[in-house]
């Protein structure tokens, strides 16, 4: 099974109050539009290697782009799996 970003070093909660509160934050229920839990946590992927509005340096690499050139984000959720994952490294008590 391939590991998944739940437990990857470079999965971050966003630092950013839109990416917070929208993307990864609370969904608002469609009915009453209070908000409600989602049943997974959404995140930040922040590796290194990521490019932006151009091509991936890597052969196992990957890249974000919007129309804008503004701002891009990979969002995603704790079972999505990848293949540059990295363990999350626990210091030793």
């Amino acid at each position: 099974m391939m590991p998944t970003c739940k437990t990857c070093a470079h999965w971050k909660t966003p630092q950013d109050s839109y990416m917070q509160r929208g993307v990864c934050g609370l969904l608002n229920d469609p009915d009453t539009y209070e908000p409600m839990q989602r049943g997974f946590e959404v995140r930040i992927c922040k590796h290194p290697a990521q490019t932006f509005c151009e091509a991936p340096v890597e052969r196992n690499g990957f890249g974000l782009t919007d129309g804008s050139h503004y701002m891009a984000a990979l969002a995603t959720a704790e079972d999505f799996g990848c293949v540059r994952h990295e363990e999350v490294k626990h210091e030793p008590n």
